[in-house]
C-alpha cells in the first residue's frame, strides 16, 4: 500500500497477511481525500484502522494529530510499525482497543473521523458511539457495503460515492 500525496507520498506501508482486514483501496483512499479537500489543522480519528493507511494519509495530508485504534492483535502490530516508518506517538497515537470502549474514556472530540468497520460485523452500536465524538460541524465518514444504508441523529449527510464492493458515506454533525 502506498501513501498517496503529501508529506509522506510514495511511502510503501506494510499490510496484514490473510483476509482479516480489508484496507482501503488507493482509488477509494483517494477519493476520500479529495472529498475532504484541505484538512490541515484537523484532529482525526482513524476509527477501526486496520494497518493505518487512513490515519497515515490523514496526517501525511495535513492534519495536526491523528488516533488510529485497532483492536486486532496483528493488525495493530502492522499499524504500529506502519507509524513508526513515518512519525511517532506525538503526532499519530495507535491504540490497541475496541474503537466503541476507547471513546468512551476520552475527553476531546474529533473533527473528522473515518471509520471504515469490518464489512462482516459492522457493528452500528460502535459507530453510533464514534458519531458522539465529531465536533459539531465536523465530519463523519463511513465505509459501507454498497448494499447498506444508516442514519444518525443530529448529522446531515452530505454525500454518498460508490466504488465497486464499497461506498464512502459522508455526514457532517449539525449544530444543536
Amino acid at each position: 500500500m502506498r501513501i498517496i500525496a503529501g508529506e509522506f507520498k510514495s511511502r510503501i506501508l506494510k499490510n496484514t497477511k490473510g483476509h482479516r482486514t480489508h484496507p482501503m483501496s488507493e482509488r477509494i483512499r483517494g477519493a476520500l481525500f479529495n472529498s475532504l479537500g484541505d484538512i490541515t489543522g484537523q484532529t482525526v480519528l482513524d476509527a477501526f484502522a486496520g494497518t493505518g493507511t487512513v490515519g497515515v494519509e490523514a496526517l501525511s495530508r495535513g492534519a495536526a494529530h491523528v488516533n488510529a485504534v485497532e483492536m486486532n492483535a496483528d493488525s495493530f502490530d502492522v499499524l504500529k510499525h506502519n507509524r513508526d516508518l513515518v512519525t511517532d506517538d506525538e503526532r499519530m497515537a495507535v491504540h490497541r482497543a475496541n474503537v466503541k470502549t476507547w471513546l468512551k474514556n476520552q475527553q476531546r472530540y474529533f473533527d473528522i473521523i473515518i471509520a471504515d468497520p469490518p464489512y462482516d460485523n459492522i457493528g452500528m452500536n460502535a459507530l453510533d458511539v464514534c458519531a458522539d465524538w465529531v465536533t459539531p460541524g465536523g465530519l463523519l465518514v463511513v465505509s459501507l457495503p454498497p448494499a447498506e444504508h444508516i442514519s444518525f441523529k443530529n448529522y446531515k449527510k452530505l454525500d454518498e460515492k460508490r466504488y465497486g464492493n464499497a461506498k464512502l458515506v459522508f455526514y457532517r454533525r449539525k449544530y444543536v
